[in-house]
């Protein structure tokens, strides 16, 4: 019992975080291009955020390993809030890049997390219990987008910001009132530097490594560009564009960014909707028949067929095919992978290694949103999503060589 209350307070709390995170990111790309900034710059924003996690996110892993799991939890939580201040009261690029600043800072709470989950169940359930926290994502992408829209629409970035940072306050709460901590003697205290090295040469750990980065990169070349995607094609196709790599304007008015903030929300919740109901609750079905390998294989050959998909749709009606492929595929590929990566190292490191882990998905945003934004400013939006189906085919068959586990 005390397992499950652990695992419900963990998904309240992923899940308020993330309704905040929500409600914020997919909204990125409207403002910036109000700020008059490119497809490019949309992915310095993205980028800045991903650098401090990826800088950040191994050594607080390192030292939830240490001092434990729910200090790390309300540290990040409440940089999350601060943040999201910040960004209620920008008006300029600059402030849209140092709430991001601080956001990434404060984002080691999903590899905790993911180290609070592989702390408390068997390695039978172990990707049922890492599909928690994807369903909480999920489930923070049915509302966050949708109410972000809504919010966009209403009050631009101020009630946005104000919003999610209710939010994290909420989780933060919860986090500080109702999460139990992990006793001190089921962790080891670790000591010394972080060991990328050894990571990479433990068998099967360096290939999940390589993996989270290739797919990440793919992955946000389509999250960075997106929201500016729905904009030009849809609202403004017959607009006039000025610009370059770092700056553009699309010359339309505020009420056609509103209009593309509602677009992008709605179409992020049907992402939100099959997320959920994937991790939440047809993935122990899955399970049942497919070991984490394959279903990370399956999940990057939906992914891939989808991000082909992408750009070709003539009406906004058809981008939900694409967006309910990649919604699928992931669903699959993230907590599988998370699991099978939990079960290759021994217990003591969890923290450290999924804070590894997350810390090289981290490096894959910092990459991806600059080839992204670099690719659809310099070329085209297909090229953009070509590419990134292409990279995701690669890791797709580079799963194939990954170790299968036996339960038990």
């Amino acid at each position: 019992m005390k397992r499950r209350a652990s695992l419900g307070i963990i998904f309240l709390v992923v899940f308020v975080d993330l309704l905040g995170f929500g409600v914020v990111v997919p909204q990125l790309g409207i403002y910036v291009d109000k700020y008059q900034g490119s497809a490019f710059m949309v992915g310095l924003l993205m980028s800045s955020y991903s650098l401090m996690q990826f800088l950040v996110a191994p050594r607080l892993g390192k030292l939830s390993d240490r001092i434990g799991r729910k200090p790390i939890l309300l540290y990040s939580l409440a940089g999350f809030v601060v943040a999201n201040l910040v960004f209620a009261f920008a008006d300029s690029l600059a402030m849209l890049f140092v709430s991001r600043l601080l956001a990434g800072a404060a984002a080691a709470n999903i590899a905790t997390a993911q180290a609070y989950v592989a702390d408390i169940t068997s390695e039978e359930n172990r990707t049922q219990g890492m599909a928690i926290i994807g369903a909480a994502f999920g489930l923070g992408f049915v509302l966050g987008p949708a109410l972000g829209g809504l919010l966009g629409g209403l009050g631009g970035n101020f009630a946005i910001g104000i919003a999610s940072a209710c939010f994290s306050g909420l989780s933060f709460l919860l986090a500080l009132f109702f999460l139990a901590e992990i006793p001190e003697e089921q962790r080891k205290k670790s000591h010394g530097k972080i060991r990328w090295k050894h990571w990479l040469k433990m068998p099967g750990f360096g290939l999940a490594l390589l993996i989270s980065v290739f797919y990440t990169i793919a992955f946000t070349q389509m999250e960075t560009t997106f929201a500016v995607f729905i904009l030009q094609k849809f609202l403004a196709p017959h607009s006039s564009i000025e610009g370059g790599l770092f700056y553009l304007h699309t010359h339309v008015d505020a009420a056609t960014h509103s209009q593309a903030s509602t677009m992008v929300g709605w179409l992020f919740a049907a992402i939100g909707v099959v997320s959920v109901f994937i991790q939440g609750f047809a993935i122990r079905y899955f399970r049942k028949y497919f070991s984490e390998k394959r279903l990370v294989v399956l999940g990057t050959a939906w992914v891939a067929l989808g991000l082909a998909l992408f750009s070709l749709p003539t009406q906004f009606a058809w981008m939900y095919l694409p967006a309910i492929l990649i919604a699928l595929g992931s669903a699959l590929y993230n907590p599988s992978l998370s699991a099978l990566v939990s079960r290759l190292v021994p217990k003591e490191n969890y923290g450290e290694a999924l804070g590894t882990y997350q810390s090289m998905g981290a490096l894959g945003r910092v990459l991806g949103p600059l080839l992204g934004g670099f690719l659809y400013t310099r070329f085209c939006p297909s090229a953009t999503y070509f590419v990134a189906a292409g990279m995701v085919f690669l890791v797709c068959l580079g799963a194939l060589r990954l170790p299968r586990l036996r339960s038990g």
